[in-house]
């Protein structure tokens, strides 16, 4: 599976001091459905978030982690693998595709969103986590950074 804009987006989960890199649909990626139905609640929409699409699991937190990166672990890719993909990846609107969107910690509770859509997947964390809207480059490992040369020159702008 290959990033589509605005369908599946490039997620980094650390779990057990370990990070991975995803390939994810984006409802995988709100983590507490509850939180969700109640927002489109106050907007006056009757919703019930279909959690049989995400194995029945309605929040993904620090207890239900295990079984959620079981059911997801055929979406798990490589760093080597994303570039291969991102290199290959003629169109710049395809490449648009490739930027890491979020970035999930179960060790530390925290989930960070840098998608450029707006969806604010840091709204609809579970009780005890934080959620916040950033950058989060800076914490990715510099063997991680799919998207950049031996240089640092970014392979999605070219900048």
């Amino acid at each position: 599976m290959k990033p589509i804009y605005a369908k599946n987006i490039v997620v980094m989960i650390k779990y057990s001091h370990s990070t991975e890199w995803y390939i994810l649909d984006k409802d995988y990626c709100y983590l507490d459905y509850f939180k969700l139905e109640e927002a489109y609640r106050r907007k006056g929409y009757e919703i019930v978030a279909d959690d049989s699409l995400r194995f029945g699991i309605k929040t993904v937190n620090e207890l239900t982690c295990c079984s959620f990166l079981d059911q997801i672990r055929q979406y798990k890719i490589t760093t080597h693998e994303l570039k291969n993909m991102l290199v290959n990846e003629a169109d710049y609107d395809e490449r648009l595709a490739y930027n890491p969107s979020l970035y999930i910690d179960f060790d530390n509770k925290i989930l960070i969103s840098h998608y450029a859509e707006p969806e604010s997947f840091e709204d609809f964390v579970p009780d005890g986590w934080e959620g916040k809207y950033q950058d989060f480059e800076s914490i990715i490992p510099q063997n991680q950074r799919y998207w950049t040369d031996v240089n640092g020159k970014s392979l999605i702008t070219g900048a």
